[in-house]
């Protein structure tokens, strides 16, 4: 006898088909195909842009202007005017080459604060610890403030 004769026969599945009701039939499509369609149409929609107003150009004189950004008595760096210093080290990042100083008035640039410089140079970092007094010389140039010299005139505690 052949082998496949021994399995048993298997009757093919009848689907049985319901039926909807007419008025579920358009409630199943409705709520099949809505939430598609909003879907399709919650597109963010394009602003109109708005006009930039033209950046006001400065002046020789920023600081006698009602609401300039410098103090009384100070205006902008002049690029490639050396502006000497002296403060204390507050912090020394080798890493990134920048230093913090609180330092005295600046003159003609800025009064005492306590500000991060850049310093372009690695070598001016090597003999400056935290705590050292140093007198400094500060330079602007087109991108930022930085350090041409940086020396302890004092060891820190």
């Amino acid at each position: 006898m052949n082998q496949y004769h021994s399995l048993p026969m298997l009757a093919p599945k009848t689907r049985k088909r319901t039926t909807m009701a007419p008025g579920v039939s358009i409630v199943y499509w409705l709520l099949v195909l809505l939430p598609a369609a909003l879907a399709c149409s919650c597109v963010p929609q394009r602003q109109a842009e708005q006009p930039v107003a033209p950046t006001p150009t400065p002046t020789s004189t920023p600081a006698a202007q009602p609401g300039a950004m410098y103090p009384p008595g100070y205006g902008p760096a002049v690029p490639g005017k050396p502006y000497s210093g002296s403060g204390i080290v507050k912090i020394v990042d080798r890493k990134e080459w920048w230093v913090e100083i609180e330092h005295g008035e600046i003159k003609d640039l800025m009064p005492a604060m306590t500000m991060a410089f850049w310093i372009r140079n690695r070598s001016l970092l090597k003999d400056v610890q935290v705590g050292d007094k140093v007198d400094f010389v500060l330079v602007e140039d087109s991108k930022s403030m930085y350090l041409t010299e940086l020396k302890r005139v004092a060891p820190g505690p």
